[in-house]
């Protein structure tokens, strides 16, 4: 498959619908308590790894709902398929499962301490989801290699064009990191039952 197969919208949204199906199998038969369980004190928990895409995706939305309206004030438009760039292409090798390097979150975007209602993360993953084709949508038209998203100096600047290949990279991370959470946590729970009876 080429860039320009992988990077195109048809392949965001087939991209999105996915993950959507896989964070809903993800949290489907887990108790909340279940769902803030962490595997070890170290590594997060599944609600933390759903906290963590949605307080991502809040962010870089935010960016990228910016760069558009940038872009269509000062009539930024090209036609594609648009380069994502070296760094771009970086962000997404580094992202995609399983984990090349352990990368440290911006403080921005790590969980908090406590998870407050874990039944809400799904509900907010699916908007984001929903939020992501919507901007897909918006930029349509636009220069996508030429707009930049996120302050200069910032962790997540790079091409718009990068921005949705990297962020649906990050979402398989972290939900495949889930799966492995939930694995650990129904293999315990069976090896439990085992023992009681």
């Amino acid at each position: 498959m080429t860039d320009s197969d992988r990077f195109s919208q048809q392949s965001f949204f087939q991209q999105i619908k996915e993950a959507r199906l896989r964070a809903e199998a993800l949290v489907s038969g887990l108790m909340p308590e279940q769902l803030t369980k962490r595997p070890h004190p170290a590594k997060w928990s599944i609600a933390e790894c759903l906290l963590h895409l949605n307080a991502t995706g809040g962010v870089v939305q935010s960016f990228m709902a910016e760069a558009i309206a940038r872009g269509k004030r000062e009539n930024t438009v090209g036609v594609g398929p648009f380069d994502v760039g070296f760094k771009g292409r970086l962000f997404v090798w580094l992202a995609e499962p399983p984990p090349r390097i352990r990368l440290i979150a911006p403080r921005r975007v790590r969980p908090p301490a406590r998870v407050e209602d874990p039944l809400k993360l799904l509900p907010d993953f699916l908007k984001v989801q929903d939020e992501w084709e919507r901007l897909i949508r918006e930029s349509e038209g636009l220069h996508l290699a030429r707009l930049k998203i996120a302050p200069r100096f910032s962790a997540f600047r790079a091409r718009f064009a990068a921005a949705m290949p990297w962020m649906l990279a990050h979402q398989r991370r972290h939900l495949w990191q889930g799966e492995n959470v939930k694995r650990q946590i129904l293999s315990t729970a069976s090896q439990v039952s085992a023992q009681a009876g």
